[in-house]
């Protein structure tokens, strides 16, 4: 996005302690990790150009047809800006990345893919992207992987949510409702897919199935133009939303006023003992000083209570929290916040650097009324067999 939003793959950026994005002029600019997933090997990064970035037109990936040309573009083994020819070999392929993981819903391509290509796109013959280069099958040729750029479209909403990354309380979620017309037409409306009961959305008159046409003045044709506007949303100032109810040709416009609150300070001692069980620091400058820490920020666990949720997934303290759902934290008010959005069981990915290695594994969460041990005592450290989070420097 022109705002200096960009897509690329998790496991580009999984590993790294300092990311930069390189243009094709040269200009070289630090990027921050807004969110990723693993389960989908995408990463939203934001760098913050001078001037606006010149963004490549989405496609769709719905109606791709075997046999149908498309080029990839990327860095393979550091040749920059090569762009590569080959069709659509396949679609909705699954590959299986070891015996716990696997991507669904791949897109299958002859185009040349090698080691360098990841987060590339994907271009159909229109110039649009219709998925993101993420994998290839070794030991084969011809045999290269896309992310379909639909299914990144559906995601981007998690990915862009201001309530997690903002703590600006809106409440109210949006979907992307796309229409293919061939040969490369792709229609898209931003709808409204829930709003939460008693909010100030729901007492400004915003409706579940609304057609958001603006957001504070700026045309919101695309998810991704509605969440970049979205993303400035700030406790204390209302939105002003331009939408559309009812049937296309009887539509009627309101021009709707919603508040922003800021979420509820979370109690962040009382929360992540209660829903982690753990205790756990914001890292300054000093604190990774003293604790020799492999990172400037993030959050470090200090005790971890036998039996929570947190030693299960076999963190230990010293760890370094940096990643929680999809989100990246650099803060106990992060984390909390995150904590306090979970209201039913649910296994969420977290992220954790121990020493100079980083790994993931899975937390199950607990509804908040579910109590958890009280950290303090120290339990053993896991060995690699019975832990479900393995620190890789891979």
């Amino acid at each position: 996005h022109p705002a200096g939003y960009i897509i690329t793959n998790e496991h580009v950026v999984d590993q790294a302690t300092e990311v930069n994005v390189q243009f094709s002029n040269g200009d070289k600019l630090e990027a921050t990790v807004i969110a990723t997933d693993n389960e989908h090997d995408l990463a939203v990064l934001k760098v913050n150009p001078k001037k606006p970035l010149t963004a490549i037109a989405l496609g769709a990936s719905d109606d791709l047809m075997i046999g149908e040309p498309v080029y990839a573009i990327g860095n393979p083994f550091g040749y920059s800006g090569t762009m590569t020819r080959g069709i659509v070999s396949a679609v909705d392929r699954t590959l299986e990345i070891d015996a716990s993981k696997s991507y669904k819903g791949l897109i299958q391509t002859d185009a040349s893919i090698n080691p360098g290509n990841s987060g590339g796109p994907l271009i159909n013959a229109y110039g649009q992207v219709v998925g993101i280069n993420t994998a290839i099958r070794a030991g084969a040729n011809g045999i290269g992987f896309a992310i379909a750029v639909s299914n990144m479209r559906d995601l981007l909403p998690d990915f862009l949510n201001p309530e997690a990354l903002n703590k600006a309380k809106i409440g109210f979620t949006l979907e992307e409702k796309r229409t293919i017309t061939p040969p490369a037409g792709v229609a898209a409306s931003v709808v409204v897919k829930s709003v939460a009961p008693d909010s100030d959305a729901a007492k400004a008159g915003l409706h579940a199935g609304d057609q958001v046409v603006a957001i504070d003045h700026h045309p919101a044709p695309t998810v991704v133009e509605a969440l970049v506007a979205l993303s400035s949303a700030r406790p204390g100032e209302t939105l002003d939303l331009d939408v559309l109810r009812g049937a296309l040709k009887d539509a009627k416009k309101f021009d709707l006023h919603i508040p922003v609150d800021k979420a509820p300070p979370p109690i962040t001692d009382q929360t992540l003992a209660s829903r982690l069980g753990v205790d756990a620091s914001t890292i300054t400058p000093a604190l990774a000083k003293k604790l020799s820490l492999a990172v400037a920020r993030g959050v470090v666990i200090t005790s971890v209570s036998p039996n929570g949720p947190a030693a299960k997934a076999g963190i230990q303290p010293g760890d370094v929290l940096f990643q929680l759902g999809p989100y990246y934290v650099n803060s106990v008010d992060d984390v909390a916040t995150l904590l306090k959005t979970v209201n039913k069981d649910v296994d969420v990915n977290v992220g954790v650097i121990r020493g100079e290695s980083r790994g993931r594994g899975t937390l199950h969460l607990t509804g908040p009324l579910a109590p958890a041990p009280a950290p303090g005592a120290t339990p053993p450290s896991p060995s690699p067999s019975d832990s479900p989070l393995h620190p890789s420097g891979v």
